[in-house]
């Protein structure tokens, strides 16, 4: 290799990812109840006070109180 060839290289360029300011679009998910687990309802325990979880079989959030695991509605324990 000579010495000219370091001359031909290409530098790279950062390319900005041009979604990154964008605010996500609203999926009117709004609309539905907010759905609580068993022992959440059982002790009234407000939306603030509960953990948001994700069921993977209902593809939506619900809040559920301290260690509940499985989903209010399909009864999913995987996430």
């Amino acid at each position: 290799m000579s010495s000219d060839d370091d001359g031909d290289k290409k530098t790279a360029q950062v390319v900005p990812f041009p979604f990154s300011r964008v605010a996500p679009a609203q999926s009117g998910q709004g609309d539905e109840p907010v759905h609580f687990g068993t022992f959440a309802k059982a002790i009234g325990a407000p939306r603030e006070q509960t953990t948001g979880h994700w069921c993977s079989q209902c593809r939506r959030i619900w809040y559920g109180y301290l260690l509940e695991v499985a989903c209010p509605t399909c009864g999913n324990r995987h996430g």
